[in-house]
């Protein structure tokens, strides 16, 4: 009997130490996107390099800031997807600017690559970038 209540007891262990080593924010989806990256920016016939930093807005619904998103100095509001957690959604307003697209974020979580849209007053401006930590 006593050596089956030994491997009950190293069995329970092995369990407590295993959830004891999760660690809670690596639960989180926004963890990987947060930071300050160096962005190249490409919209339409003008190249922009800037700082841009990402920090959280609401963890429960998934929201993000971008401050100094695209160089224009303002903080634009992502989230992200519901369906794909490395891809960030924008659909936002900034700046008299309406801004739709999405980033994309790599295995590395080094690089996010954007694709979006920038329009005012019926005229619009494709753009892309790539932000590095």
């Amino acid at each position: 009997m006593k050596p089956l209540k030994i491997d009950r007891i190293i069995f329970l262990l092995m369990i407590f130490m295993t959830i004891a080593a999760c660690n809670r924010d690596e639960d989180s989806v926004l963890l990987k996107f947060l930071g300050t990256y160096q962005v190249n920016d490409s919209c339409g016939y003008t190249n922009t390099a800037y700082s841009m930093e990402i920090s959280v807005k609401n963890e429960n619904t998934k929201e993000i800031y971008l401050k100094n998103f695209g160089g224009y100095g303002s903080t634009v509001s992502a989230r992200v997807s519901d369906d794909n957690p490395d891809h960030i959604i924008i659909n936002t307003n900034a700046d008299n600017l309406h801004i739709t697209g999405e980033g994309v974020i790599n295995n590395e979580r080094t690089r996010i690559v954007f694709t979006y849209e920038t329009s005012n007053n019926g005229v619009s401006v494709s753009c892309s970038s790539e932000a590095n930590k």
